[in-house]
């Protein structure tokens, strides 16, 4: 194996544990939900939605990353966890 196929095959292996994680982060979700159920809280939250991207942000500083690239990363995961949260209250746009 040349080098080039190790290094596309680790970043592969990384490719998985991401989605991995994104999996398990959109099935958080529900548990949001429920949580949000209980003290009467709405599913969208601008406040709590922005506390995650500044959060973000920060690490992203901290890692040296390109700030904008992660911001809209995270707009993606949060309306993808906004997605799950409607789809389990029986307001989603999928079947």
């Amino acid at each position: 194996m040349s080098e080039l196929e190790a290094v596309r095959r680790e970043i592969e292996k990384i490719d998985r544990e991401i989605l991995s994680l994104i999996d398990r982060r959109i099935e958080l979700a529900g548990k949001v939900l429920e949580s949000k159920k209980i003290s009467g809280a709405p599913i969208l939250d601008p406040g709590q939605n922005q506390v995650v991207i500044d959060r973000a942000l920060n690490a992203a500083t901290e890692l040296n990353l390109d700030p904008g690239s992660v911001k809209a990363i995270y707009e993606i995961l949060i309306k993808m966890s906004i997605e799950r949260q409607e789809e389990l209250s029986g307001r989603g746009k999928f079947p």
